[in-house]
């Protein structure tokens, strides 16, 4: 290949991104690094740790069950939702063209453990196993509700990935509608379902897996490794060689592997990386007719080591510094 900027496709999103390594090399202005300073066990002021539970809105679910003896992953309402369960399906229409809708749907905090300065790669296997049973259990329950299509869950970590509690925790947000970014990728997926009679997501596993450049890691069930066309510098997916389509269908074996790889994915980033805020998505199908069949569930881990500019806010193609090859490289000799 050329020493020219290359422009990449990615097989799932469609999205275009363009990949220029010579951009590495522009004088940059030093930014504050990624917030590392020591946390306390426990914070008296932090709405998450324990003895603070009034302190939350309704508790949803408790692992264990009892509400004897202590908690290990609390599930919560999100205080500040951006999604309502109780908000209605009112549309109002506004003028020629427009309308407002309520936000209806589901948004709740996956408080991950008790101890306030616990990070996810200090997770231990029965914790990690906890943190994903309260992730099926709550998707469970949002995908059984008849008027939510999609169900998305998320993990902010740093404050250049928008957290702003530093308690270790996730949320699930569960929405009324299908985002308009899922609608060609389940086109796409439905299309390479019919050609081929399997997911796009199996065949983009086994292409890598065969082209080897890009995979970081691979256990018997999951395979990490950095998409031909990623998003974001250092964007990882965790994706199933074979898998049940949804999470809510995982069981428990296949929810530990997954959260290992993930743990051994978190950690090679913050070696390779320097610790970089993070956003960690469990990117599923929407909720409708066919659509799990063609796009499985798989884990998407980005971390924040560049800030959107007037390029990409202008046309929708990211740049990336590093080729997606040099970044797996990387991630390898980081892993531990």
């Amino acid at each position: 290949m050329s020493a020219y900027p290359q422009v990449r496709a990615n097989p799932l999103t469609g999205d275009r991104v363009i990949v220029a390594p010579a951009r590495a090399e522009r004088p940059q202005s030093e930014r504050p690094a990624a917030g590392s300073h020591e946390l306390p066990e426990r914070d008296p002021d932090c709405p998450f740790c324990p003895g603070n539970e009034l302190e939350t809105p309704r508790e949803i679910l408790r692992i264990p069950e009892s509400e004897e003896g202590d908690w290990r992953v609390r599930v919560v309402l999100n205080k500040y939702p951006v999604l309502e369960e109780d908000a209605g399906e009112e549309v109002v229409s506004v003028g020629p063209g427009r309308q407002v809708e309520a936000a209806l749907g589901r948004h709740e905090v996956v408080i991950e453990a008790r101890a306030h300065d616990r990070t996810f790669t200090g997770l231990a296997d029965d914790e990690l196993l906890d943190v994903l049973r309260a992730y099926r259990s709550r998707y469970a329950a949002a995908a059984a509700d008849a008027r939510i299509r999609h169900v998305v869950i998320f993990r902010n970590q740093g404050e250049l990935a928008n957290a702003t509690i530093e308690h270790p925790h996730s949320q699930l947000a569960a929405m009324a509608f299908v985002p308009p970014a899922l609608t060609g990728r389940i086109d796409r997926a439905r299309a390479y379902l019919e050609a081929h009679g399997r997911s796009l997501l199996e065949g983009i596993v086994e292409q890598e897996l065969g082209d080897g450049s890009r995979v970081v890691a691979s256990s018997d069930s999951f395979v990490t490794f950095v998409p031909f066309a990623p998003t974001h510098d250092g964007e990882l997916w965790i994706a199933p060689r074979q898998a049940p389509p949804r999470l809510d269908a995982a069981e428990d074996a296949m929810l530990l592997e997954f959260g290992r790889a993930l743990r051994r994915a978190v950690s090679a980033m913050e070696r390779a990386f320097d610790g970089p805020d993070y956003n960690l998505v469990v990117q599923s199908a929407p909720l409708i007719e066919g659509a799990e069949a063609a796009l499985p569930w798989y884990g998407q881990l980005v971390p924040r080591r560049t800030l959107t500019a007037g390029f990409e806010l202008g046309v929708g193609v990211h740049i990336l510094v590093a080729t997606p090859e040099e970044t797996a490289r990387a991630l390898r000799e980081a892993a531990p």
